[in-house]
Order: structure tokens, then C-alpha cells, then sequence
């Protein structure tokens, strides 16, 4: 081990750059990965609980996002709930937790993960998640049957990011909460929820939709003329102010989840949905969801750590290089090692540990300044709720061997040739 370090202090500045190109490909390889890990976390909370439901939205709309006055009938919702398999149907609501930013309209768009966003529950629903029955809390309790409505949950992003803990008030959109318990950290979506009774959540989004504000008035309007005033209307006028009468806060649903009975199979109970009530709702099966995240998953992965391979590939390359330049050099030396008696494998032996060692400390250095890096972002980023990087104790084990690997491997075919050289052939150059 010492004459191989000697070897390598005796060609310093060859062997910094070569060091340097495995730092620069082993940082772009930690950065990538990590961002990698974080995304697969958020992939994998989001597939746990989209894979638990069969997932009701409004027609017209996509699971990535759907019009501002889409609503799902309540009628429908009803005759669902009595299609054989379905154990349960859970609506809800689901709004932005702060009003639009005029001057900023991209911001809530723009974050990495989940935006704070209100879920609005039915505390009364029998409905339950067949993959995410109960959520880890960091204090307090998760809101449940019997809370009152000014009692929320909030996730441990928004806790962070507003300050807040157990019994603390919480002013949302105008309207003031108490915050009933904190969410433990979930890496994904429900950090950067606040969950709240669905009435007050119903509430919200109607003062905050032109649309379903202005039929509620017209509804509010339409309450107070008495049965004995309609009936001396016009008929049109009648028929206006009867439809207006229609509209009920308790209809207002954006979204639902349907759960199956046990034993049921998901998939024959989602098509059940799908065939009675296709025109009248959107319908997404939990397998074919799920097989929707696997190939978003398996893209995003392949983009991130493609880029952090070129740059792996340049590396090895450049150890590959060094060692051959290396050898050219130093024939003389392995000619007098082997007329000596040095067997070719302790040779090769000698030249592959060289390059390992080349790649473990161009690793360590690359490692290291990647996992600094993170760090310092996700705590600049930590206030606004929009850590970028996981790092993992595998995952940085991972990286250590993998580049002492790349150095072994890329030095493999340098060795082999100085293990060959013949004796005569390298005593000639004394």
C-alpha cells in the first residue's frame, strides 16, 4: 500500500486531475441520486395511497389537475356507493391553502412535490383508504368523527413552514382554526396538507369560486321568497327561482375514493363503476394508477441518473488514461520487479489497487461535496417547504464502493497489459 501511494505522490499532478475528473463525476452522481431518492419517496407515499382507492373525479378533468368549477354529482356518488363490491364512498374537497398571488400567479405551480393544499373530509364517512388507514402523528390527533369544524390537522411542512404546533390558531383564507395535532414527516404529499371537516373546507371554495359563490346567493336569495309569492310568479320566473333552490353547499364535492369490500377485487369492482357510470364521472383504477407512477418513476430515474453517468463514464475514462500513461512510464521498473521473481498477478494486483484507490478517494472527495451540497440547499429550501434531496446511509455506502469499483474496473485493462510485458522486452529500455 505505501510504494502504491508513493506511485501515485511521484506523478501528483497527473494523478489531481485524474482524482478530480472521478470528484466531479461522483458529486454530479450524489446530487442526482439524492434527488432521485426524494422523488422515489414522494412517488412511493402517492402510489400507497392512489393505489388503496378507486378514485372518483369529475368529467372532463385529469388526476393532475382539473377545471376550477368541476363538481361531482352527489346523485352519482350515491349510486355508487350501492354497486356490488364498493364498501364505502368518501367525498371530499380540495383547494389551494392561500389564495392565488396575483403578482405571483406560477408560484404554488412551481414548487417541487405537493403544494399546500386544503383536503377537505367527511368525518362521517365509513369510507376508509385500504393502504394509508392511519397516519403518524408528531403531537396531538388527527381530526376525526365528533371534531368540531374549526379543528384542523396540519401537515409537518405546513407546521414547519408556519410555525405552529398543537392548540396554536391558524388563520386560513380569512377564517381562523385551531390546530388539533401536527402530521409526522411522510416525505411526501400530506406534509403539505391541512386537513379540516369537509363543511368549512365546502365553505372555502365556494367564497373562493366566482361561479359556486353567485349560485349559493342565488340559492340564499331563492330561500326567502315564501311557497305563496313563488306560486303568483311567472312560470319562467318560477322555474328560475326552484332551480336556484336546488343548490346546496352540501353538494359541493370535487373529489372521492371508493373502497372495496374484502375480498372484492378492485379492478372488476372499478370497471363495475365504469361501465354504469361512465358518462356521468371519471373513473381510476388503483392498478392501472399505479402502473401510470411506475412509468413516470422509471422516466425520471432514468433522465437524472443517465446525466450522472456520462459524467462517470468521463471519469473512467481519465483513469484509464492515467494508468496507461503510468505503465509507459514505468516500464522499466516492472521489468526488474518480474526479473526479480514478481509473479504477473502481483503485478496486475499492484496497477488494479492503484486505480482503485484513484477512484476511492476521487469518490469520498465527490461523495462528500455532494451530500454538503444537498444539505445546504434543503435548509435554504426547508422554510418554503421544498427539500429537493433524500440522503440515505445505504445510498452514500453505495456511492463509496461504486467508485471504488469504477477505479478497479478502469484499471483492469492497463493491468493486464503490464502484467504481460515481457521481461526481455522491458529490460531493453534500461
Amino acid at each position: 500500500m505505501r510504494e502504491i501511494l508513493r506511485n501515485m505522490w511521484r506523478r501528483k499532478f497527473r494523478t489531481f486531475l485524474t482524482i478530480f475528473g472521478i470528484v466531479i463525476g461522483m458529486f454530479a452522481f450524489t446530487v442526482m441520486g439524492s434527488m432521485a431518492l426524494k422523488f422515489n419517496k414522494m412517488i412511493e407515499g402517492g402510489k400507497k395511497y392512489i393505489t388503496g382507492q378507486i378514485t372518483i373525479m369529475p368529467k372532463g378533468t385529469s388526476f393532475t389537475g382539473g377545471g376550477s368549477n368541476s363538481m361531482l354529482p352527489i346523485d352519482t356518488l350515491t349510486e355508487i356507493s350501492k354497486v356490488e363490491g364498493v364498501q364505502a364512498v368518501g367525498v371530499g374537497v380540495e383547494l389551494s391553502l392561500e389564495e392565488p398571488n396575483p403578482d405571483d400567479p406560477m408560484g404554488a405551480s412551481m414548487s417541487f412535490g405537493t403544494p399546500p393544499t386544503i383536503e377537505g373530509m367527511d368525518l362521517n364517512s365509513n369510507y376508509e383508504n385500504r393502504n394509508w388507514k392511519t397516519m403518524d402523528m408528531k403531537e396531538g390527533k388527527m381530526i376525526a368523527k365528533g371534531d368540531s369544524d374549526d379543528k384542523i390537522t396540519v401537515g409537518y411542512t405546513i407546521a414547519l413552514d408556519k410555525n405552529l404546533k398543537t392548540g396554536d390558531k391558524f388563520k386560513i383564507r380569512g377564517r381562523e382554526f385551531e390546530v388539533a395535532g401536527v402530521l409526522d414527516k411522510t416525505m411526501t404529499g400530506p406534509d403539505s396538507y391541512v386537513f379540516m371537516p369537509i363543511t368549512p373546507a365546502r365553505e372555502l371554495l365556494i367564497a373562493s369560486n366566482p361561479f359556486l359563490k353567485s349560485l349559493k346567493e342565488q340559492s340564499d336569495n331563492a330561500a326567502k321568497i315564501s311557497d305563496a309569492a313563488l306560486a303568483a310568479m311567472p312560470t319562467a320566473t318560477r322555474e328560475q327561482i326552484i332551480s336556484a333552490k336546488s343548490f346546496k353547499v352540501d353538494d359541493v364535492t370535487t373529489m372521492a375514493g371508493v373502497s372495496w369490500k374484502d375480498g372484492a377485487d378492485s379492478e372488476v369492482v372499478s370497471n363495475r363503476i365504469k361501465e354504469q357510470f361512465k358518462d356521468q364521472v371519471l373513473v381510476l383504477s388503483p392498478v392501472k394508477m399505479g402502473e401510470q407512477i411506475d412509468k413516470a418513476s422509471v422516466m425520471f430515474n432514468a433522465i437524472i441518473l443517465g446525466m450522472a453517468l456520462l459524467a462517470l463514464i468521463v471519469g473512467s475514462f481519465s483513469i484509464i488514461n492515467t494508468m496507461v500513461m503510468s505503465i509507459s512510464e514505468r516500464t522499466k521498473e516492472i521489468g526488474i520487479k518480474k526479473a526479480l521473481g514478481a509473479s504477473g498477478w502481483s503485478i496486475a494486483r499492484e496497477y488494479t489497487l492503484e486505480a482503485g484507490i484513484i477512484g476511492l478517494l476521487g469518490g469520498a472527495i465527490g461523495m462528500g461535496l455532494g451530500v454538503l451540497t444537498a444539505v445546504l440547499l434543503n435548509h435554504k429550501l426547508a422554510e418554503k417547504g421544498a427539500e429537493i434531496f433524500l440522503i440515505q446511509n445505504n445510498f452514500l455506502a453505495g456511492v463509496i464502493i461504486f467508485s471504488f469499483a469504477i477505479g478497479i474496473f478502469a484499471g483492469i485493462i492497463p493491468a493486464m497489459r503490464a502484467a504481460k510485458m515481457k521481461v526481455v522486452e522491458a529490460i531493453r529500455e534500461l
